[in-house]
C-alpha cells in the first residue's frame, strides 16, 4: 500500500521527511472497511459523522475511491466496485489490479453498521497527522528571526481550533470571502448563459420580483381558502420541473390524480372536472393522451407523496431526495396537514405551525434546497364588519390586500420570501346581493374591475424590496394564473 500513500507536498516533506523518525498516524483497516462498508451497503454513507471527507483518508487511493463515491452519490447512482471502477485511475494495488481491489473491499467488509465508528477513526488519525504538521510549524516559527511570532502563533490557534471542531463534528466556520467568490461565480454562470443560480421556476412575472429560489430559502405561499395559494405551488413545481430540476411534494390537501388532472387541464383547456365525470369526447380524450406522453419527461421529476406524513418523515424524505436530487426543491403543502408525533398534540394549531415551519427553515439548509410551504392566513382576515352594505364596502373589500401578519401562527418569522395570492373576486362573490337588489347593480360595476383578475402580493422578503404587488390574469376554468403581459400565455402545471 505504501506505493500510494498520500504524497505530502513540499513544505510537509521539508517538516515530515527528513526529519520523522516515525511513520505518521493512520489506520489503513478502518480506511479499507469503510470503503467496503459503503459499497456494500450504499445506505452507510448517509450516517457518517457530520464534516467527513475525503481529506481525511492517509492512502492517495482511498482518496481517490471516496471522491468517486461521493460525487455518485450526488448524482442518486448506485455505488458498488462495478459501478466506481470507471472512475478511478487504473494501475496496480501490490498484486492487484485497481478493480481487483475494489471487489477485495467490498467482500472484505467486515461490519456495515459500523461506519461511522471507522469513520471516527479515520477522522482521529487526520487530526493527529494536523497536529504534528501544527506542531512543526510552531517549532519552525520560534526559530526563524523571519517570522512575527505573534502572528503564526494566532494562525496556528485557528488552525488547532478547527482541528477540534472536526474532532467533535462541528463543521468548520465558512469565511464572507469565500461565500463571496462562490456567489460571484454563480452570477458568472448565470451572465454566461450557463443556467441561473438556484432554481428557476418558469413564472417570469414572479421572477421579476423575487428571483429563483435559491438552497437553504423557506418560501411560505399564503392564502385563504379559494384564494389560489395551492395553483401558484403547483405552477412553480412544473415550471421548475420543465427547466430540469426536480421537486418533492408533500400533498396533503390533494390526491396525486387530482394534482394530474389539474396540470392536464392546464395543458389542454379540457377542465379537470369533465376529465374526473369523464364528460369528454373522443376527440378530446385523445388530446388529454398526447398532453400526458408530452409532458412525461418534466412529470417524471416531480415525485408526489399524497399521504399523511409527521414532520420527522418529510424532514427524512426530504434529506434522502436531496442526496438524489441534488439542483431540485421540495414543497409542503400545507404546514396545518403535518401529522403530529407524540409529545405535539397538545400544542395548538399556533404553536405547531411555527414548530413546522422552524423545521423546514433548518431542512432547507442541511439539505441545500429550496423548500416551499403553503400556510393558511387566519380567518378573519377578509372578515367584513358593515352591517349596511353599500359601494364602500365593496371596494374597501378589493382593497384589503394580505399581510405576512395575516399569515396563520406567526409562520412568517422563518421565510425567506412570504408570497401570497389575492383574488379580490372570491370575496366579492360571497357578497354578492340578491339579484332584484338595488345593490346588484352597484356589485356587477365593481366586481366587473377584478374579474378574472388576481394579484402576487409578495408581503416579506429578506433579499428585495417588499411589499411589491403583481397584477396577473386568472383562468378559472383552468386554474391557474396567467401573465397578462403575454398574448400567449404558455401551458404549465
Amino acid at each position: 500500500m505504501n506505493a500510494h500513500a498520500y504524497q505530502l507536498t513540499a513544505e510537509e516533506r521539508a517538516m515530515h521527511g527528513e526529519r520523522q523518525t516515525r511513520e505518521l498516524p493512520s489506520n489503513m483497516d478502518a480506511e479499507q472497511a469503510l470503503l467496503g462498508a459503503v459499497m456494500v451497503n450504499n445506505a452507510a454513507y448517509d450516517v457518517l459523522p457530520p464534516g467527513f471527507e475525503a481529506r481525511h483518508f492517509y492512502e492517495k487511493l482511498h482518496v481517490e475511491i471516496w471522491e468517486a463515491i461521493t460525487d455518485m452519490r450526488k448524482a442518486g447512482r448506485a455505488v458498488n466496485p462495478v459501478t466506481i471502477k470507471a472512475l478511478i485511475p487504473s494501475g496496480m494495488v501490490g498484486d492487484k489490479t485497481t478493480a481487483q481491489y475494489l471487489a477485495h473491499l467490498a467482500v472484505n467488509a467486515v461490519n456495515v453498521i459500523g461506519a461511522p465508528d471507522y469513520a471516527r477513526a479515520i477522522m482521529d488519525c487526520a487530526a493527529r497527522r494536523a497536529c504534528i504538521t501544527l506542531g512543526e510549524r510552531l517549532d519552525e516559527a520560534a526559530y526563524s528571526r523571519d517570522i512575527d511570532i505573534m502572528d503564526e502563533v494566532d494562525a496556528l490557534r485557528v488552525r488547532f481550533d478547527e482541528v477540534v471542531r472536526a474532532l467533535n463534528g462541528e463543521q468548520r466556520a465558512k469565511t464572507l470571502a469565500d461565500a463571496a467568490k462562490r456567489a460571484l461565480a454563480s452570477t458568472a454562470d448565470a451572465y454566461q448563459g450557463k443556467g441561473i443560480a438556484g432554481v428557476d421556476y418558469g413564472l417570469a412575472w414572479l421572477m421579476n420580483m423575487i428571483g429563483p429560489f435559491l438552497p437553504g430559502q423557506l418560501i411560505i405561499v399564503g392564502g385563504a381558502t379559494k384564494q389560489g395559494k395551492s395553483t401558484l405551488i403547483e405552477q412553480i413545481i412544473a415550471g421548475a420541473a420543465i427547466n430540469g430540476h426536480a421537486a418533492w411534494v408533500n400533498s396533503g390537501e390533494m390526491k396525486d390524480e387530482e394534482l394530474a388532472h389539474r396540470a392536464l387541464s392546464r395543458l389542454t383547456d379540457i377542465q379537470a372536472w369533465r376529465q374526473i365525470r369523464g364528460k369528454v369526447s373522443d376527440q378530446e380524450y385523445e388530446t388529454l393522451e398526447m398532453a400526458r406522453r408530452n409532458a412525461e419527461t418534466w412529470q417524471d421529476r416531480v415525485y408526489i407523496r399524497d399521504d399523511s406524513m409527521s414532520l420527522r418523515q418529510i424532514k427524512r424524505e426530504i434529506a434522502d431526495f436531496s442526496k438524489r436530487h441534488p439542483g431540485g426543491m421540495a414543497v409542503v403543502d400545507h404546514i396545518g396537514l403535518v401529522e403530529r408525533e407524540a409529545g405535539q398534540t397538545r400544542m395548538s394549531d399556533a404553536e405547531f405551525a411555527p414548530l413546522v415551519t422552524r423545521s423546514l427553515k433548518m431542512a432547507a439548509g442541511e439539505c441545500n434546497l429550496p423548500i416551499v410551504a403553503a400556510a393558511q392566513l387566519k380567518k378573519n382576515t377578509f372578515e367584513i364588519t358593515d352591517r349596511n352594505i353599500t359601494r364602500k364596502t365593496y371596494l374597501a373589500a378589493i382593497s384589503r390586500r394580505p399581510k405576512y401578519g395575516d399569515i396563520f401562527g406567526s409562520c412568517e418569522k422563518d421565510a425567506n420570501q412570504v408570497i401570497i395570492p389575492f383574488r379580490a373576486e372570491t370575496i366579492l362573490t360571497e357578497l354578492e346581493p340578491a339579484e332584484v337588489s338595488d345593490l346588484h347593480p352597484i356589485w356587477e360595476e365593481v366586481m366587473s374591475t377584478v374579474k378574472d383578475k388576481a394579484e402576487i402580493v409578495l408581503a416579506l422578503s429578506r433579499h428585495t424590496r417588499w411589499p411589491q404587488r403583481k397584477e396577473v390574469g386568472w383562468d378559472g376554468p383552468r386554474t391557474m394564473f396567467t401573465d397578462l403581459q403575454q398574448t400567449n400565455q404558455g401551458r404549465m402545471l
